[in-house]
């Protein structure tokens, strides 16, 4: 059998699948540390929309921490106070940077398309940074950010299994 560390880490990371379109990714906080985080949107549909960095509040409300203000070709800046959101239409990604981490900071955030404020299209998946302390939580949250796609978490604990079962050799 795998190690039972293994097996901890996978169980614990299938847990945390969410149901399509409620994906989170979990990411250490790091007090004092900067967050930078990127997110893919469509191109042909989104290359001139509005982009926007948002927490969830716990009653499920947004709070908008930062958007873009203008709708460039090549690059749309907006800071608010430490947060800073980057748009690259041309590579359609948002790259988003939360500097000064601060234990207050946990909680849900999301890159959003910012149709209007009633019309929002989330993108990627939503992060919940979470409060974490020593090396072990960490390399925990960081393994299961990277294997919390379903077809991998599958294929990883297929092969575990296989090669856990017992081998029957022909006797002679």
């Amino acid at each position: 059998w795998p190690p039972m560390g293994l097996l901890l880490l996978l169980l614990l990371c299938v847990s945390g699948l969410q149901a399509e379109g409620e994906s989170e990714e979990q990411k250490c906080l790091q007090e004092g540390r900067n967050l930078t985080v990127t997110c893919p949107y469509n191109i042909n549909k989104y290359a001139f929309s509005l982009k926007a960095w948002q927490r969830v509040r716990s009653d499920g409300s947004l709070e908008t921490l930062v958007i873009t203000e203008t709708r460039n070709a090549d690059l749309n800046v907006a800071q608010a106070g430490r947060y800073l959101l980057e748009d690259y239409p041309t590579e359609a990604i948002i790259k988003v940077t939360m500097t000064g981490l601060q234990r207050g900071d946990a909680g849900l955030y999301q890159c959003v398309i910012h149709l209007t404020s009633q019309n929002l299209v989330i993108l990627h998946h939503r992060i919940r940074l979470v409060q974490c302390s020593g090396d072990v939580p960490a390399l925990i949250f960081v393994a299961c950010g990277f294997i919390l796609n379903k077809g991998l978490v599958f294929s990883v604990l297929f092969v575990l299994l296989r090669k856990s079962r017992p081998q029957v050799h022909g006797q002679t």
